[in-house]
């Protein structure tokens, strides 16, 4: 938010004197956006949360106050590496002071808001739009609030519902979704708010649900009207991705009245363990960005080599065109006994969203983004009329000039109604962000999640239950590193290649302070109708 990126939640994990040390975050990390910074150098400063009492979760969301001033958390469970106190399910509020410092608290939602019928969920999807913060589906199981605690082991319970909380009204709600949305380990495909079409913004879910116990490809885009609580559907076309599970995504609008969203990585594992090397290889091939622009329903996907995929990590849009990914996982690295080291520096990754290219320096002064020109070639080429909509009521939500989407430099005219993931507000400075560190690889509305040597803890082979309650070499791993926070009194060694455990014996990954992985320069390839 402002010029600050915020970075709360989530386990730390390392090595000190070569032994693995596990422990929830305790503090809140802010990024300033002000100044330029690259991967390599780019300072944290903490904001210890201890004193407030307020809960370090996993799985959480962060979500921005209507003035801005401020950001709430709700949803994900307490950790599971060392017994901690079930608390009743809450919202807590970080309220900005100076220079981006701040402090959190208990927010009372009230007790006529309906919040007492709602209980904290895990894995599921959330964003905000019209003022309105929206969390799809997850779970419960015994580590989500204090009246869950009696549920058994690992067992979860799917949620079958999306919640919403109307920050104008304080009204918290739950309306039921699709069947089709719904799958028996929480959510792991794609939620993203789009501020700029429909009534007072749209809701655009994915990859969720499954297909013969896989999830299913990109074909098929659920879409959901907040106001009238209605849902349908629309066909997509262009390089459609296949499914997977743990990408992430950004919405951007774009300057020719188009709106894009850009996903990025993902895992197949059906059948858990260890991967087999054609698994390995499909795995490898979901190291990509894609993009679905709107109101086209036509994927692209960006060109460059595969060679680092990853899922359960989170990425989000900081800045003017820039989009920031942190952490996760290395689905190569499924049912060994040991973990490969991160591909990149401090865990983290940029993406220029309108040049299509990986880099190594976020740049404050960068220009704002534009929409890629291979999105303006195919409207050029095609316009919107050539968009085969499913039924009148999806393509009255995206019913705008066609002169907007046919190569007409000037951009069309939106309204935004409340926050979105991609901020696109009149402002002279960027855009800031808030975001969940947190394990499980969630989705945020504004950015981030997880950090350097944080983990994301792979809780493997869940038990669910009925609803009641690549073929590349992997880098010599032999090298210490060290890492330094600002404000931190000590470094920590944090040695490649090692695993760390959790006491419920689940490996958990470090991301330490290898080089960046190398990309060759980057092309879209052409779609297909």
């Amino acid at each position: 938010m402002g010029n600050y990126v915020y970075i709360d939640g989530g386990e730390i994990a390392m090595l000190v004197d070569d032994e693995p040390v596990n422990m929830p975050n305790n503090d809140t990390l802010i990024v300033d956006l002000s100044q330029s910074w690259t991967i390599d150098d780019v300072e944290f400063i903490p904001v210890n949360k201890t004193p407030s009492g307020v809960l370090n979760l996993n799985d959480g969301f962060l979500f921005p106050a209507a003035d801005n001033k401020s950001f709430f958390q709700f949803g994900g469970e307490s950790t599971w590496l060392l017994y901690t106190p079930r608390n009743p399910t809450s919202v807590t509020q970080f309220t900005i002071e100076d220079h981006g410092n701040g402090s959190w608290a208990q927010f009372e939602p009230g007790s006529s808001s309906g919040f007492e019928d709602i209980t904290r969920p895990s894995r599921a999807l959330a964003t905000t739009v019209d003022n309105t913060f929206f969390i799809l589906g997850g779970f419960l199981d015994s580590h989500s609030a204090e009246n869950t605690a009696s549920i058994q082991g690992l067992d979860n319970y799917p949620l079958k519902g999306i919640v919403a909380w109307n920050m104008t009204s304080g009204i918290w709600t739950n309306d039921s979704m699709p069947s089709h949305l719904v799958r028996p380990d929480g959510l792991n495909g794609i939620l993203t708010s789009v501020p700029t079409y429909g009534p007072g913004g749209l809701l655009l879910a994915g990859g969720t649900g499954t297909v013969n116990n896989a999830a299913p490809r990109f074909d098929n885009i659920t879409i959901y009207e907040p106001r009238d609580k209605t849902w349908h559907y629309q066909s997509a076309t262009g390089d459609i991705p296949a499914g997977r599970n743990g990408p992430c995504t950004v919405g951007v609008p774009g300057d020719n009245g188009t709106y894009e969203i850009f996903m990025y990585g993902g895992e197949q594992n059906q059948g858990g363990g260890q991967l087999t090397s054609s698994q390995a290889q499909l795995n490898v091939d979901l190291d990509a960005v894609y993009i679905l622009s709107l109101p086209a329903f036509a994927w692209f996907r960006a060109s460059y080599l595969a060679n680092h995929p990853r899922y359960m990590h989170t990425c989000h849009v900081i800045g003017n065109r820039h989009m920031l990914t942190i952490g996760g996982l290395s689905p190569l690295d499924a049912g060994k006994d040991t973990m490969s080291q991160d591909h990149e520096t401090n865990g983290l990754g940029l993406w220029d969203l309108t040049n299509l290219k990986w880099i190594d320096a976020y740049d404050a002064d960068a220009a704002p983004y534009k929409t890629p020109q291979i999105v303006k070639d195919w409207y050029q080429e095609n316009g919107t009329s050539s968009v085969q909509w499913n039924d009148d009521a999806v393509k009255a939500f995206f019913r705008q000039s066609d002169a907007a989407t046919t190569g007409s430099t000037a951009p069309l005219t939106t309204e935004t109604s409340g926050p979105s993931p991609a901020n696109h507000k009149s402002t002279s400075t960027p855009v800031g962000a808030i975001a969940g560190g947190v394990v499980g690889g969630v989705a945020v509305i504004c950015l981030l999640a997880a950090l350097f040597f944080w983990f994301f803890r792979h809780r493997q082979q869940r038990q669910p239950q009925s609803p009641s309650p690549h073929q590349n070499e992997l880098a010599d791993t032999s090298e210490t590193h060290k890492f330094e926070l600002s404000g931190w009194e000590r470094r920590q060694e944090a040695e490649s290649g090692k695993l760390a455990w959790e006491k419920d014996g689940t490996q958990r990954m470090e991301l330490d302070g290898a080089q960046p992985r190398e990309r060759k320069p980057m092309e879209l390839m052409g779609s297909s109708g």
